[in-house]
């Protein structure tokens, strides 16, 4: 990213589109326009499944005159994402074109954990997370993201279906009833609820951290009636005081809401489920105040342009994160973490040693770490077959900083850390573009040698040094111990796994003997 440059950032949420527009200038971000747009996505979607042609028409003219905008500021760099209603959206595809035609503007439709991932970005760019337990929140119109952050690293995301707008759909026309839905929402949250409460009860959190509109409403109608406190210097609402303004809130009518608060209509109705939320949330996890940045994933998505994070997977932070995922991944399914890290560092000096061979890139570098780390997670459903297991729950889980396409990658490299190598006869791997096909060939033959060098699964091989020659490559051990170890079992696996790297390399494998 240059010096000095203008960068458009869209957020197409379920509730909403926010657009910005931001200047960098010597690594110092500022904001030139920032717009809200009440465009409804999930008012229908929720119910149908359908954008329907009004919205459709109504978003690719907000679009036009975000595009406009841009254009009068020389902004060059647009980046725009869409969450929870596009991605329940079964004609998206059409927006996503009618948005390119109209503007030259690409639509990505991020995944939930891509959407912690960025929310996370953007709270750190207003509060230090480096030490303690941080409790990060985001009530969006359709769905719930819910981080736990370990100093800086993110431990656990979840995404929940359980947005403000969605349970307005879900619960129609009590929407208006006062208390009573109130208590429709509170039973409606119990899933939520008994989800979450153990993981809480377990451990102890320093600080929650609440994220979006909702709560930037809430917390300026608590500063109404007292002078807003601050924690960090970031403005802070003590729980009592959180629960006495939303149910405030919820005994008046949608009409006494806009009258007596000055809340628009859009806000006025959601308010009191995103409350709601944010309020159990925090009394879950046993905290008597909230934290409220006010920055939300436009911020996060901004940090990650101007980082560079979009040009380069293998940006440190985001290898951290996704890092970070894979082993709490591994804690669920209690996987055997001592060889996975083993296999990990042994696949790193691998793929590093071995580059003029494979060329391969950093996004290549981060899939074979994170297939390193869970290659061995379907153990805890059988042995027999576990690399299959592997596959099957690696695609079923989220993984923090990995796109759906990407975790579809690591799911195959685990499942061809072993056994059969990738076949014509495996329509998966067939469905795969070329290019994918031949980086999970290559990342796989790597893996596989990794994991052959840990055959005991007992660390005796701590590092490896290549050394590349015409016709065949040798692996020297760096040992662990007293360094006597004859490795007998690694070699032979070694000769074993090392099949499918001669056959991609036309190199044949050889461990050197201790």
């Amino acid at each position: 990213m240059a010096d000095h440059a203008r960068i458009g950032i869209v957020d197409m949420g379920s509730n909403a589109i926010r657009f910005l527009v931001a200047e960098v200038s010597a690594g110092a971000i500022g904001v030139l326009e920032s717009h809200r747009l009440a465009v409804r996505l999930g008012r229908d979607v929720f119910h149908t499944g359908q954008i329907p042609e009004a919205t459709l028409a109504d978003t690719v003219d907000a679009f036009r005159r975000f595009r406009a905008t841009c254009d009068r500021l020389g902004t060059k760099h647009i980046r725009a994402i869409a969450t929870a209603a596009m991605r329940d959206a079964r004609n998206r595809d059409l927006l996503i074109d009618r948005v390119r035609d109209a503007t030259g503007i690409e639509i990505e439709v991020i995944s939930g954990t891509q959407e912690a991932y960025l929310l996370k970005l953007g709270v750190e760019s207003r509060v230090d997370l480096s030490s303690g337990r941080s409790l990060l929140v985001d009530v969006g119109g359709g769905s719930v993201e819910v981080l736990l952050v370990e100093r800086g690293q993110v431990v656990s995301a979840d995404s929940y279906r359980l947005g403000a707008l969605r349970m307005l759909e879900a619960l129609g026309d009590a929407a208006t009833s006062g208390e009573s839905f109130v208590e429709l929402l509170e039973q409606h949250l119990k899933g939520l609820e008994h989800r979450i409460a153990d993981r809480f009860e377990a451990m102890h959190i320093d600080r929650y951290i609440a994220v979006g509109g909702n709560i930037d409403s809430v917390a300026d109608l608590v500063g109404k009636r007292s002078p807003p406190r601050r924690g960090d210097g970031i403005e802070t609402i003590p729980i009592a005081e959180l629960r006495s303004e939303v149910m405030d809130l919820a005994s008046m009518s949608l009409a006494d809401r806009m009258a007596k608060r000055d809340l628009k209509a859009d806000r006025a109705d959601t308010i009191v489920p995103a409350g709601i939320v944010y309020l159990r949330l925090g009394e879950l996890a046993g905290i008597d105040r909230v934290m409220v940045p006010r920055v939300g994933i436009k911020e996060g998505l901004l940090q990650e342009v101007v980082t560079g994070h979009f040009a380069s997977f293998a940006a440190e932070d985001h290898v951290d994160v996704v890092l970070s995922s894979c082993r709490a991944m591994g804690r669920r399914f209690h996987y055997e973490s001592g060889h996975a890290e083993t296999v990990l560092t042994l696949a790193r000096q691998l793929f590093d040693q071995t580059r003029e061979l494979h060329g391969l890139g950093g996004r290549a570098r981060v899939l074979l770490e994170a297939a390193a780390l869970l290659h061995d997670v379907g153990v805890t459903v059988n042995n027999d077959g576990h690399h299959k297991h592997s596959q099957y729950l690696i695609q079923s889980s989220e993984l923090v900083g990995l796109s759906d396409e990407e975790r579809q990658l690591v799911a195959m490299l685990a499942r061809y850390h072993r056994k059969s190598p990738p076949m014509r006869e495996h329509d998966e791997f067939m469905a795969l573009r070329r290019r994918e096909r031949t980086l999970v060939e290559r990342l796989a033959a790597l893996l596989r040698l990794a994991d052959a060098m840990d055959r005991q699964h007992a660390g005796v091989v701590r590092g490896v040094s290549v050394k590349v020659r015409e016709d065949s490559i040798e692996l020297v051990p760096l040992l662990s111990g007293d360094g006597h170890t004859q490795l007998t079992l690694e070699a032979r696996a070694v000769e074993e796994k090392g099949a499918m790297f001669w056959q991609l390399f036309g190199r044949q494998v050889r461990l050197a003997r201790a």
